[in-house]
């Protein structure tokens, strides 16, 4: 399922009254420890630490969901000795793949700080070409954020809302600051 955004500041207007879970709000559900039902994406007060400089430090955000071997993205020229390291897509599958959503942890140094205030949270399905520069979005998710350089979130994934397994998505956080859209991190994660 994709989401074709308005022009300008339609979809952003549209937003302002879009729900958000406050800290806590998110109901644990059976499914063990750190599973969650309820709002989709809850910002968290802390954040585990974030080696890059810049993108997403992900990592599995319930017992339902669990880390697979990533192989490096092939470039071309890898053989080349001036041939920059391929980039290494985190993967995820869940333990009980019957609808259950694919939970996950993320933790970010912003390339520009956040100003304390919404955010978006975007996801874009790579699969579909283009999907990025037409603003083509599977899911996209509004919470507000502290100021600061960094941000950690956590987000359940589900079927029921388009995401599916063996697809790649552009998770992308933003603010809009006087109309311009600042991108303060972005990163890719694939779902098995």
């Amino acid at each position: 399922m994709r989401i074709k955004a308005l022009a300008g500041a339609a979809i952003w207007a549209a937003l302002a009254g879009t729900a958000v879970a406050d800290p806590g709000e998110l109901a644990a559900s059976s499914g063990g420890p750190g599973d969650y039902v309820g709002a989709p994406l809850q910002v968290l007060d802390s954040a585990t630490a974030c080696n890059l400089k810049s993108g997403l430090c992900l990592r599995a955000g319930a017992a339902s969901t669990v880390a697979v071997a990533s192989a490096p993205v092939a470039s071309a020229g890898a053989d080349s000795p001036s041939a920059k390291s391929a980039p290494v897509v985190p993967r995820f599958e869940r333990t009980n793949s019957e609808g259950a959503p694919w939970t996950l942890e993320f933790a970010a140094n912003l390339k520009k700080a956040a100003l304390k205030g919404n955010a978006l949270f975007i996801f874009f399905d790579l699969e579909d070409p283009g999907c990025v520069e037409n603003r083509q979005f599977t899911a996209l998710y509004q919470a507000p954020l502290k100021a600061g350089p960094k941000v950690a979130a956590r987000v359940a994934l589900s079927p029921d809302d388009g995401f599916r397994a063996g697809h790649t998505y552009r998770i992308r956080v933003i603010q809009l600051i006087n109309n311009k859209e600042i991108v303060l991190t972005e990163g890719d994660v694939a779902l098995q």
